[in-house]
């Protein structure tokens, strides 16, 4: 954790860099403990963004089919997604900026699941006080979702100016475009006009 803590100052205070993206999980751990919570809590403490993506980790089950990218990459955000808003993350770093990549995985169609368990369960509870849905709005998300009617579901539980155009550039994945992007929020003049303006969270 120390090589970790000189790397993120040393790029806090490099010209230009204005955040780190980070895996979701390291060592079989996400974000509500070991090293990975304490690399959220440094980037806080430095005023860096922080971009979660996956890092497509080898999985038996998934080695067919590109598997490890077409159910590992939503996985992964889901968990990681998860432990930020189940462990407490944002009550322990209010000025922590997280986005998610993906349109967060499966979390938002899980929302009322996460939700349940917080109501129903001490195991889940004590990890938050907050309702996970309350949570959910406080994080960014990205739009590649590839499918508008999920990007719709996203619009629905997350903060709409913290929903960021998102790019699978350099990938040869073929990304929305910002206009498919746009139809799939709802978008407005206004909400538009922010968005150029570079305002969209």
């Amino acid at each position: 954790m120390v090589a970790a803590r000189r790397e993120l100052t040393r790029l806090a205070a490099a010209e230009g860099i204005a955040g780190v993206a980070v895996p979701p999980v390291v060592d079989s751990r996400s974000y509500d403990r070991g090293v990975p919570r304490e690399v959220l809590g440094v980037a806080a403490e430095l005023g860096l963004s922080v971009l979660v993506h996956p890092m497509q980790l080898p999985r038996p089950e998934r080695d067919h089919h590109y598997l490890v990218n077409l159910i590992g990459n939503p996985v992964e955000t889901t968990t990681a997604v998860a432990a930020v808003i189940l462990g407490g993350v944002l009550e322990e770093l209010p000025d922590l900026r997280i986005c998610f990549g993906h349109g967060g995985g499966g979390a938002p169609s899980l929302l009322g699941r996460w939700g349940h368990g917080w109501r129903s369960r001490d195991d889940v509870h004590r990890g938050t006080a907050r309702p996970p849905a309350e949570s959910f709005t406080l994080l960014h998300f990205d739009t590649i979702t590839h499918d508008p009617e999920v990007l719709r579901l996203l619009r629905i539980h997350a903060s709409p100016d913290r929903i960021v155009c998102g790019s699978t550039t350099p990938s040869t994945w073929r990304s929305p475009t910002r206009s498919d992007s746009r139809s799939a929020m709802g978008s407005t003049p206004r909400r538009r006009r922010r968005t150029a303006a570079g305002s969209s969270g």
